[in-house]
């Protein structure tokens, strides 16, 4: 078992410098006229149209969209005439929106420039230089040919750096990207499709044994929120459940944006784990780091953390 866990999210491509967000899916591509779906679009499309459409920046988690459609409690799906849901052609419409949301990230290498002096490349760099974390991605991204582009100062996507990682949701590559919603969703009956764990990419990991064993556990550009949750369920109540003794504690730190980000963490932490986080915070070593302040208020915070692999 690692001693050490690296977890990416979005929030580590964005902080690149890469256009990965769900509203830049919808406005790239409506500008570029490869969206989709339109005014005139039913079902799943037509309500992902319409949820793009109104909330526009705001408009942050495809995947929370999906789960709000196919909900057996109060979900969007409508009824045809003959007393059904239109499951086929909604599956129709998934299956087309997950091909688009594939070319759509497939653009980004030779489209959007790479940030070699962000808080996540120095956070990466930090990380392969110790060479004892096992690294986890939740994004479609290639981190091998991302890191060759950061460290290797190639100018073209196609080079890869020699690393390893877990590709919790498919890359785009491979065209095998995992879309959808958390594996106990209650959805309604025929939607199962939008479950990640039921689609036929999916594929086991070791993220949850890990995180049981390693001493230290570094999230990057995660939100915690519920549709992922289930991944890391388990190790936050675990640190909210019991009494850790002095030697057994982890360092548990997340990067994450700004200070609205990392309330939005906190808020998100007390609704799952259904604490006040005093248990959490009592049981391992927790830090937030804000990207956004890492040269001004969490300027100690991160050099700490950076001397500390170092150390170990």
């Amino acid at each position: 078992m690692p001693e050490k866990i690296f977890i990416i999210g979005n929030g580590f491509d964005l902080d690149l410098n890469f256009r990965t967000r769900y509203s830049d899916y919808f406005e790239i591509w409506k500008e570029n006229h490869h969206w989709p779906f339109n005014d005139s679009s039913k079902g799943l499309g037509g309500y992902i149209h319409t949820s793009a459409k109104k909330n526009k920046k705001k408009w942050l988690d495809l995947e929370m969209a999906l789960f709000e459609y196919a909900s057996a409690h109060n979900g969007a799906a409508i009824k045809g005439m003959n007393g059904s849901y239109p499951i086929d052609t909604d599956k129709e419409d998934f299956d087309i929106l997950v091909g688009n949301l594939t070319s759509f990230i497939k653009r980004i290498p030779s489209e959007d420039q790479i940030n070699k002096d962000s808080v996540a490349s120095k956070v990466l760099r930090t990380i392969l230089d110790n060479g004892r974390y096992a690294i986890y991605s939740f994004n479609y991204t290639n981190l091998k040919k991302i890191a060759a582009r950061l460290y290797l100062d190639v100018s073209y996507y196609g080079a890869e750096y020699d690393l390893s990682y877990t590709s919790i949701h498919g890359k785009v590559e491979d065209n095998n990207i995992i879309l959808g919603v958390h594996s106990d969703a209650n959805l309604i009956a025929g939607y199962d499709f939008l479950k990640k764990i039921d689609q036929t990419s999916f594929q086991s990991n070791d993220i949850i044994q890990d995180l049981s064993c390693a001493r230290e556990v570094v999230f990057f550009g995660l939100s915690m929120g519920i549709i992922d949750y289930p991944y890391f369920r388990d190790f936050f109540k675990s640190l909210c459940s019991t009494i850790i003794p002095l030697d057994k504690k982890k360092f548990v730190t997340i990067f994450t944006y700004n200070e609205s980000s990392r309330l939005e963490i906190h808020e998100q932490l007390r609704k799952l784990t259904r604490t006040d986080l005093m248990s959490l915070k009592s049981n391992c070593y927790f830090e937030i780091i804000r990207t956004s302040l890492c040269v001004y208020d969490d300027k100690d915070k991160f050099e700490k953390w950076i001397s500390r692999q170092h150390c170990n």
